[in-house]
Formats: structure tokens, sequence, C-alpha cells
């Protein structure tokens, strides 16, 4: 077996008696391994399975609910357009915003990065856009824990499609576009 693995999913039907589980039941999961690889098998509480293979493993588990969706799709389009309303604004709400929408952006492909630099006494990350020829200058703004609960709120505005609804207001404090960090390998985007 190689080093890369994935764990098997869990099957939505016993593999004895072929009945599906219902949300909450109880079960069994033994994992196999075989030629192609791991091989999981799951079993209500009533079927049992074979004693050949022997199971790498067996645990008990519950069929969980399905998962409900947390969030509202992505519109790259709509967020890209915001992100480029923003490229000439220097309010200093509105430069914190258009970064975290580049590191949104640049998580999602829609931006690739290509560089950092410092300019004029600041930090720009330079981005260009994969499927044409654009190219994007983005200033990297230190953020301080209430900066970043904004942008977070505003950011929820956007993905929830109200970016009508969105306070850019700029604070009292002077904005410290310095960074502390000058790697974006290192960002957690």
């Amino acid at each position: 077996m190689g080093a890369d693995w994935q764990m098997p999913r869990r099957n939505e039907a016993c593999t004895g008696c072929r009945r599906a589980f219902e949300v909450g039941q109880p079960l069994q999961a033994f994992l196999y391994e075989s030629r192609a690889g791991y091989e999981r098998r799951d079993y209500c509480l009533d079927c049992r399975p074979g004693a050949q293979p022997e199971p790498l493993g067996f645990w008990k588990t519950r069929r969980p609910a399905p998962p409900t969706r947390k969030t509202q799709p992505f519109d790259r389009e709509a967020i890209y357009a915001l992100f480029q309303q923003l490229e000439d604004d220097e309010e200093p709400e509105k430069i914190r915003l258009r970064f975290v929408l580049a590191l949104l952006l640049w998580r999602k492909k829609v931006l690739k990065f290509e560089r950092s630099e410092p300019a004029g006494g600041q930090e720009v990350w330079h981005f260009s856009v994969p499927r044409t020829d654009e190219t994007h200058c983005v200033p990297r703004p230190a953020l301080d824990e209430d900066q970043i609960e904004r942008l977070s709120t505003q950011l929820e505005q956007v993905l929830a499609g109200r970016p009508d609804e969105l306070d850019l207001a700029a604070t009292d404090a002077e904005p410290n576009l310095v960074a502390t960090d000058t790697d974006p390998e290192n960002a957690d985007a």
C-alpha cells in the first residue's frame, strides 16, 4: 500500500441485509485491505461479517444526519466585480475589504498570486487573473482584531448576496498599512 490513502466513505445500507440505515441508527463499520486500496463495509447490529477476510479494524458508529448547507453558493463574478470596484478607492476600510476579497478570490482560484514587493512604505501583492491578461496590485494592510471582525461581517454580507448592506465607514483609528509577515505563502487564506 502506498503512503497516500483515503478513508472509504460509509455505506448507505447494510452490507449484509441491504436495508438502508436510518438517521441516528447504530451500525458497525469494518475496514478491509484489498488490491484496490481500503474497503469499508457497514453492517446493522443484526448482521455480522463473515470470518474471512479478517478486517484491519472495526468500530461502532451511527448514521449521521445529512449535512445542511451552511453557506450560500459562491458567486465568483459578483465578488470579482466588487473587488474591481474597490480598486481605486483610498478609504482604509475599503482597502482592507479589498485585500480580504483578494484572499478569498485567490483561495477560489479566481486570482493567482504572482509576487509581493514593498512599495511606498507598504507591502503590495500582485495578482493575475488566469483566464485573462488582467493584473491587480493589492496593498496588504495590517489588521487588528476589531478590523478582522468588521471585515468578517462585511464578507458574510457579500457572500449572502447583500453587498448593498455593507457598512464601509472608516474606523476612528489610523490604518496601519505596513504588514508584519511578508511571506504570502504563510497566509492562511
